[in-house]
């Protein structure tokens, strides 16, 4: 990869550069996540005005030519930024394109299915998307974007409330539906319940009233976000919050003894006020277990294979956009999705899509492991955690935030690198003032 410091490498495009003389880009970006968390859905059934409304915003804060050069093979010049692998661009161009080609003209499937696959396909490259954009910006999108990812988690989280008509002291009596909505399976949800509570005790300072008072303001959200998780009985999200947390201190303790003190003390206190919630949540959840155990997801595995088997072309490229299969873990109704991305690019892609997220998701694995330090851990651990549920166990890798936690994975990496990168410089300049 190119090195940073090329400014003839990284020069914009002037029609980018005009493009973003007349749109204010962080605007239309927040005002599409506003829409998404306040107005739509997760996985809304019939996409309509609210959508169409949302993909402009966020087309703008792109910028067209950006999403033009992502979209249209534009392999060269989007190389230029510096932040995109040009195996990782060319593997997305074919993803797209071929799938579409293959479900429209070849496979004939209705151009509503067509359409509902290609939004998350979009999703899912979201980084090829925003990088380029974010990482020349002037705002400091790897220290924002967390923010905003949580944001929509708690604000769909009180919208699940109002919708049930419940409050935090009703969980762990039963559970509740949202008419399926579907707004705790969010990605947003489960990374503002670990990322809020994480932070708050990362951020906190005994004896600062506005560390302490935002501090206390996180633990709420978070507690939120976690308390419409265990509303719906999401067993993997929770259990895996729980590792997290768990894992948090244990690395505490190894730096600062008073600190995974404190951790295990503000975490004895969170279970003592939430401790009938908490028992309540744990007797569905086991009652739950018992019931669905895997929930089909191996049957599903099995009928998805059973479909690429009948002819080899499926088998090399899959059904392509559009495709329906009989889902068995939803009954055997004829579905486009899967309860997993794993499964889900085999179905449309087939073998050769299976391929291309395998590169892709060693691409990001790469970015995830060089951002681990003890600094950016609330981060690291409340993006994995619904990274890991769209990857193995639900639908939530098709919607919004789950390409935007793919991002922040990405822009971690590059914050974390430019931090570094700096340090030396910062070094440097304070010996030439000390020479001088």
């Amino acid at each position: 990869m190119e090195a940073v410091n090329s400014t003839k490498l990284y020069a914009k495009p002037r029609v980018m550069s005009a493009a973003h003389s007349f749109y204010k880009p962080a605007v239309s970006f927040a005002a599409a996540l506003l829409i998404y968390a306040v107005l739509s859905t997760p996985f809304p059934q019939s996409p309509g005005l609210i959508e169409v409304v949302i993909a402009c915003l966020l087309a703008v804060s792109i910028s067209i030519p950006v999403c033009l050069l992502a979209a249209g093979g534009g392999f060269k010049l989007l190389r230029r930024y510096g932040v995109i692998p040009i195996a990782i661009h060319i593997t997305f161009f074919f993803f797209l394109w071929w799938n579409l080609m293959n479900g429209v003209l070849l496979k004939h499937w209705a151009i509503r299915d067509v359409i509902r696959d290609i939004v998350p396909c979009l999703y899912l490259f979201m980084p090829v998307f925003l990088l380029p954009v974010m990482s020349k910006a002037k705002a400091e999108w790897a220290k924002l974007l967390p923010w905003l990812i949580a944001g929509i988690g708690v604000i769909l989280s009180l919208r699940f409330y109002h919708i049930t008509g419940i409050s935090l002291l009703d969980i762990g009596k039963s559970y509740y539906q949202d008419n399926l909505l579907y707004i705790p399976y969010d990605p947003s949800v489960a990374f503002a319940g670990i990322f809020l509570p994480l932070m708050a005790f990362h951020t906190f300072m005994w004896g600062n009233m506005r560390r302490m008072a935002a501090s206390l303001m996180m633990i709420i959200g978070g507690g939120i976000a976690l308390g419409s998780l265990m509303a719906v009985a999401q067993r993997a999200p929770l259990g895996l919050a729980c590792l997290c947390f768990l894992l948090y201190i244990v690395c505490y303790a190894f730096k600062s003894f008073r600190k995974f003190l404190m951790a295990v003390i503000m975490l004895l206190i969170a279970v003592w006020i939430g401790f009938s919630q908490i028992q309540g949540s744990i007797e569905l959840l086991q009652a739950k277990q018992e019931a669905f155990g895997a929930n089909g997801k191996f049957d599903e595995l099995y009928a998805v294979f059973h479909e690429l088997a009948n002819s080899p072309d499926s088998l090399l490229f899959g059904l392509g956009w559009g495709g329906l299969f009989h889902d068995p873990a939803v009954n055997y109704v004829a579905v486009s999705y899967t309860h997993s991305l794993i499964t889900y690019f085999l179905l449309k892609g087939g073998l050769i899509g299976l391929l291309i997220m395998f590169i892709y998701m060693i691409w990001l694995m790469r970015n995830f492991l060089r951002s681990i330090t003890i600094e950016k851990l609330p981060i690291l651990f409340g993006s994995a955690v619904p990274l890991l549920i769209g990857m193995f166990f639900q639908v939530s890798y098709k919607a919004l935030p789950y390409g935007l936690i793919l991002t922040l994975v990405c822009l971690t990496r590059m914050n974390l690198e430019a931090e570094k990168a700096a340090k030396p410089a910062a070094r440097k300049s304070v010996e030439k003032t000390a020479l001088s």
